[in-house]
């Protein structure tokens, strides 16, 4: 009976939100788009989100993990975003979200949707995973174990390449690595100005948020306010044979995502 109202409810909602953006494009209020930033964990997708909201015309409640099954949650986000941000009839070009878990990943359908635009951030394995470890030993209720990490980026990297086969054209998606923004983050944020078409550009230097250490990553740095060239991590937690699977994987979606680089 629980799940069946559930389900009642949430369709309720999605309802309202489709209505109200109708009635708010009746009164001249533009749609907004809707920018995913679809990476992995530890991939710095916090980061890209606060680097986006230096513009004016992109906002966002934080990582939702939220699901987005049909065309009518995008709606939900775009309302969302007003309500938190008390501007139901303001001007926005874009809402955002981050997106670094495959269940939460929107379905094929809704990527494809003209109003859609993806932001694909990768970030190489040994950096990535010796992060993931040391975030689970910080903030979680037991540690991962190398196994454990390889294998959720692993299968990050193939659902990402599985998503980029099936978007329609380039035009639908960026594709951003994570060592090109942190060491030449203002030609990454230029460039993904042009691909948004966005007549004001992002800044290297941001502020922070609500949602900011709450949502996303949780850790120090992305309270920094700008760009940190983070040092080599030492891998010694790795052997080659643990790292290899990985390193296939991150190739593998390097390729899938090639026609969409910036």
């Amino acid at each position: 009976m629980r799940v069946r109202s559930t389900k009642a409810y949430r369709r309720t909602v999605l309802q309202g939100c489709v209505v109200t953006e109708a009635c708010l494009q009746a009164l001249g209020v533009r749609r907004p788009g809707v920018l995913f930033v679809l990476g992995h964990m530890r991939s710095g997708s916090t980061l890209l989100l606060h680097l986006l909201l230096t513009s004016p015309e992109v906002a966002s409640v934080g990582e939702r993990n939220a699901i987005y099954a049909s065309r009518a949650d995008l709606a939900h986000l775009a309302i969302k975003v007003r309500l938190a941000h008390r501007s139901l009839f303001g001007s926005l070009r874009y809402v955002a979200d981050q997106v670094n878990h495959s269940q939460f990943t929107p379905v094929p359908g809704v990527l494809a949707d003209p109003r859609v635009r993806s932001l694909f951030l990768l970030r190489r394995p040994e950096a990535s995973l010796s992060s993931l470890l040391a975030l689970s030993r910080e903030y979680y209720n037991s540690s991962w174990s190398v196994a454990r990490a390889v294998d959720y980026y692993v299968t990050r990297m193939d659902d990402l390449s599985r998503i980029a086969a099936a978007l329609p054209s380039a035009g639908h998606a960026a594709f951003i690595r994570y060592e090109t923004l942190t060491q030449f983050p203002q030609r990454t944020l230029e460039a993904l100005r042009g691909f948004l078409g966005l007549a004001q550009g992002f800044s290297s230097h941001y502020g922070t948020h609500a949602f900011t250490g709450r949502r996303g990553d949780p850790g120090p740095t992305i309270t920094a306010g700008v760009v940190l060239r983070k040092p080599a991590v030492a891998d010694s937690e790795f052997g080659e044979a643990d790292l290899l699977p990985a390193v296939d994987a991150y190739h593998r979606c390097s390729e899938a995502l090639a026609r969409f680089a910036l």
